[in-house]
């Protein structure tokens, strides 16, 4: 699509190659506009006579937004979901405006119509405001950075606050508009902005480190009940005084504890170094799970030790199923006993092909004897894994079937919904974690059928997922413990609209993203991943590490999350005299290490061979 733009009452109007007004760029008095329209977007360019010390730049798109987004923090205005967090687009009349560095693009807002999108961001420390109306949507970029008219925290609500800058002269915001025929608007501005901000990256440790380190975590990890039960525990907290393992939910198959997948890398280690050790850690891990981690109906659980309240939810068993037949190739290659773990990984398969709708559906948790408790839930995908994973085991239709039923609901509803819901299992709201299924499955599904529609669909599900994937690295006020520990959000991703800090879950789908790149032969993909790789490596503990007083960490450990923005307890600006939290969790949870030791089994281990990751 061809645009052309006019001047109109000291506005500018572009328009469409039909003459359709698509977009309103409203002036400013004692201020010249310049406009660049170039070939994937529109660089407005406002000069000022004076400094300004404030500066509102305001695009009015004038079509009807079916989708709107503020990245990571507003989808649609986040309408799915109970969680405490950002609802709708203003504030008793006014609208929200967001802190550049809360959102994955710095001043991103992005609107999707039936025939045309719109989307902007601006290079630079800023704020961003989107106000979608019946024929139309306000978007807005502010100088300096502010939020307003109150502000989300982990505990409640702040009131407003503005920080201070330097007045200029110059001020720049990037515009993409896409027609019927175009990729959405508001992927060309994830692709702009990712390859100004791309850069050579310098990994903190290399991938040997990386791997003995976390090695080294899941054995401190190990632990060993009273009654035998052998398991990986859910990771240490701070009690005040030392790090101590979790006393409460204390073991997970999938999720945050991933005890399938750190047995499986353990019988990695095996192959690697023949240590014996981690050869009867995994074996005994895995024996316990698929032995005694049974409900009294005799269904696999997916948490054990929890006083018997949790249920058995999708996201844990579909990995339990994918870990599984991964651990039974692994014994097969070592020439081990693998019949057991094979038959569990079939016993995981049917349990949801009995349990599947003839939509695909397959529902979200189930109680532990077997019936249903929560059926809604884009993580209801996470089976597909287990399904799709047995059709390449076994070639059999039924697996082929399953998979591809499942796969299209959950698809389709990605797609009618336009963002993932449930996956992170703390929460109930839109999230990243609840689509990583669907750009695993995706190329899985591609792999093994040929047919293309599945690497579209994935890529699809990736473009979501970088919506999530921070395209700037945040400064950070000095004595914070990010800027100690020199943090860097670059590549990193947020966890969902309701908890709004930064986490390295995007390192599970870093090899995927490296597929995606492979096949489609589009190098942003892999580095996306690389990035993601560069982030999830970042404050990995040397055993020497201390970031608090007195807290030095084990070795091979590292939080859960950086509180990356002004999100985290209330009250934290009048302790500190800054308007943010900027602190680490202190609980040093079990899947980041899993996910480091997949990504490196997979890469180096398997038929990846990266120096990229060396």
């Amino acid at each position: 699509m061809k645009l052309h733009w006019e001047r109109a009452e000291g506005d500018i109007i572009i328009y469409s190659d039909e003459n359709q007004p698509l977009a309103r760029l409203l002036g400013q008095k004692d201020a010249e506009d310049v406009l660049e329209i170039r070939e994937k977007e529109i660089l407005w360019k406002r000069i000022t006579a004076h400094p300004a010390q404030r500066m509102v730049m305001e695009v009015q798109s004038l079509f009807t937004a079916r989708h709107t987004m503020i990245p990571a923090v507003l989808y649609d205005g986040n309408p799915w979901g109970t969680d405490h967090e950002y609802k709708g687009y203003e504030w008793n009349g006014e609208p929200y405006v967001i802190a550049g560095h809360r959102s994955a693009l710095p001043g991103a807002s992005a609107v999707q119509g039936e025939r045309y999108g719109f989307a902007m961001w601006s290079p630079g420390e800023c704020a961003e405001s989107l106000w979608p109306k019946e024929e139309g949507s306000v978007h807005r970029v502010i100088w300096p950075v502010e939020e307003g008219p109150r502000v989300l925290m982990a505990d409640g609500w702040e009131k407003g606050y503005r920080e201070s800058r330097v007045p200029e002269k110059e001020f720049i915001v990037r515009l993409h508009i896409s027609g019927e025929q175009d990729r959405p608007a508001w992927q060309d501005m994830l692709d702009q902005c990712w390859q100004s901000a791309w850069h050579s990256l310098q990994y903190p440790l290399k991938a040997r480190e990386v791997w003995e380190r976390s090695v080294d975590y899941a054995k401190r990890l190990y632990t060993r009940e009273e009654d035998g039960f052998k398991a990986f525990s859910i990771g240490f907290g701070w009690n005040g005084a030392n790090w101590e393992k979790r006393r409460e939910e204390r073991y997970e198959i999938g999720w945050c504890g991933q005890n399938a997948s750190l047995a499986v890398s353990l019988l990695y280690d095996h192959q690697l170094t023949k240590n014996k050790e981690s050869l009867d850690m995994a074996l005994g891990v895995l024996d316990s799970w698929v032995q005694s981690g049974r409900s009294r109906e005799g269904f696999l659980l997916t948490r054990c030790y929890d006083e018997g309240k949790s249920l058995i939810d999708a996201c844990n068993l579909g990995t339990y199923g994918y870990q599984l037949f991964e651990a039974a190739d692994q014994l097969k290659a070592l020439g081990l006993q693998y019949e057991k773990y094979e038959k569990a990984a079939f016993e995981i398969c049917s349990f949801i092909l009995e349990r599947q709708e003839l939509s695909g559906e397959t529902g979200f948790s189930w109680n532990r004897d077997g019936s249903l408790f929560q059926k809604e839930g884009t993580a209801g995908c996470f089976l597909i894994l287990a399904l799709a994973r047995a059709f390449r085991y076994t070639g059999e239709d039924r697996y082929r079937a399953g998979a591809e039923k499942a796969y299209e609901y959950y698809y389709q509803d990605f797609v009618q919904k336009g963002y993932g819901t449930s996956g992170a299992l703390d929460t109930c709201c839109i999230d990243k974690e609840s689509v990583i299924p669907l750009l695993k499955s995706g190329l899985l599904l591609y792999e093994e059928t040929g047919e293309k529609q599945y690497l579209k669909r994935a890529e699809e599900a990736a473009w979501y997922l970088s919506t999530w994937q921070w395209h700037q690295t945040n400064t950070f006020p000095k004595g914070s413990a990010l800027e100690r520990i020199h943090y860097d959000t670059f590549g990193g991703t947020a966890v969902s609209t309701s908890h709004q800090h930064m986490d390295a879950f995007a390192l599970c789908y870093v090899p995927d993203l490296w597929k995606l790149g492979m096949y489609t032969q589009k190098v942003s993909w892999k580095q996306r991943a690389l990035a993601a790789w560069y982030n999830g490596i970042q404050v990995i503990s040397d055993g020497n590490l201390e970031i608090y007083p007195e807290d030095v960490r084990p070795a091979g450990a590292s939080d859960e999350g950086f509180m990356h923005t002004h999100w985290g307890r209330s009250g934290q600006a009048e302790k500190t005299g800054w308007p943010g939290c900027y602190e680490t969790t202190r609980w040093l949870v079990a899947w980041p290490c899993a996910f480091r030791l997949e990504v490196l089994r997979k890469f180096i281990l398997e038929d990846h061979s990266r120096e990229e990751l060396r």
